[in-house]
């Protein structure tokens, strides 16, 4: 490790650097959803497509889904938000939506999407994804032993903001996006970009000592076999970043439906500490490192004020609930995981697999 990277190793340092990129405790809640325009984003698009005697979106336009991460038919509906019926998993937990659109309607809304575009390339939140993706980085770097930086592919690359920031600091960055504008925006930069489904592109096999998934899980029907398919591109000792909601964070408990990470149109799974562990190891992955980010502390605190949650100005209601409590605790609104192939070390040598039901390492 460089001493760059010595923050790492330290509790305090490493708090010092999540909360310099956790909007609502730079901005305040309510500034930090205006200026973004998240207030403008939150609208739920395919209202016309719901029916009114159900509540549920037509039958024509959805088909049914077991649980993505093992299999196990829908358990009881927790609750219907936008005409998505959202489930437990009674056998491990998973938080998904039962009743998914058709991959045609979906495709094109995601080729067309331009609400949630506009706060990723909002000045405030392009400043604290800068931050954030340079945590990530340099967290990855900290565990590859050569070929830092290398080539690192970017599954869902949204406005671009990560391929720059990698790019920068010397990584050859190519780009996973089906996003007309954005696409189009990074081919205009030089950046390489795939358009289509990674089936179906010449992606070489091996190329790669970094796969990144910053919050796409969530919008993945078929979650599985998308980290299956990327499972033959990592180079030796490659490492898997995952950033996702986290399903069980405080706020989300504290929200419910009413938590901005839910709704269908957008995130179909809902990830907790253990479902999200339960699937990469299924799939051969061994976790190196698993914590969480961003605490939405303003949204708590505006909510047991009575208040809007993303709205509200509300002073702390309880103040021993702070960033470092938060975090100790996995109770923050997204979780941060590096992974590795199993029986694999940093030159890509085998090595013994862990103890079946072992905790993954949580940072300081």
């Amino acid at each position: 490790m460089s001493p760059a990277q010595d923050w790492l190793n330290d509790k305090k340092a490493r708090l010092e650097r999540k909360n310099a990129f956790d909007g609502a405790l730079v901005y305040g809640t309510a500034r930090f959803n205006r200026e973004t325009g998240r207030d403008r984003a939150a609208r739920i698009p395919f209202q016309e497509f719901v029916d009114p005697e159900t509540g549920l979106l037509r039958p024509d336009l959805v088909r049914p889904r077991s649980c993505p991460v093992c299999s196990t038919p829908p358990g009881p509906g927790l609750f219907v938000k936008g005409g998505f019926r959202h489930v437990r998993c009674p056998e491990c937990g998973l938080i998904y939506v039962s009743l998914v659109l058709r991959e045609d309607v979906m495709l094109r809304y995601w080729r067309e999407e331009l609400a949630w575009m506009s706060v990723l390339n909002s000045g405030p939140q392009e400043e604290l994804d800068r931050l954030k993706f340079s945590y990530g980085l340099e967290a990855a770097e900290a565990h590859l032993a050569r070929g830092v930086p290398g080539n690192v592919l970017d599954m869902g690359a949204g406005n671009g903001t990560f391929v720059r920031t990698a790019s920068a600091r010397g990584w050859k960055a190519t780009a996973v996006e089906i996003n007309t504008e954005s696409a189009q925006s990074m081919l205009d930069e030089g950046y390489q970009v795939i358009v289509k489904p990674l089936e179906l592109s010449d992606v070489p096999h091996g190329a790669f000592e970094l796969v990144t998934f910053w919050e796409v899980l969530e919008h993945l029907a078929e979650p599985r076999q998308t980290l299956a398919r990327v499972a033959p591109l990592f180079a030796e000792g490659g490492l898997l970043l995952v950033l996702v909601p986290n399903a069980g964070s405080l706020v989300t408990r504290i929200l419910h439906e009413k938590s901005h990470t839910f709704g269908g149109h957008s995130h179909l799974n809902h990830f907790n500490a253990g479902s999200l562990t339960r699937l990469l190891e299924s799939l051969d992955y061994e976790i190196l490192e698993m914590e969480t980010l961003l605490t939405e502390l303003g949204a708590i605190n505006n909510h047991l004020d009575f208040q809007d949650p993303y709205r509200g100005e509300a002073a702390p209601f309880v103040p021993e609930l702070t960033p470092e409590l938060i975090h100790d605790r996995l109770w923050g609104s997204r979780l941060f995981v590096l992974a590795r192939r199993k029986g694999r070390d940093a030159w890509g040598r085998a090595r013994p697999l862990p103890r079946r039901g072992a905790e993954p390492r949580r940072s300081p």
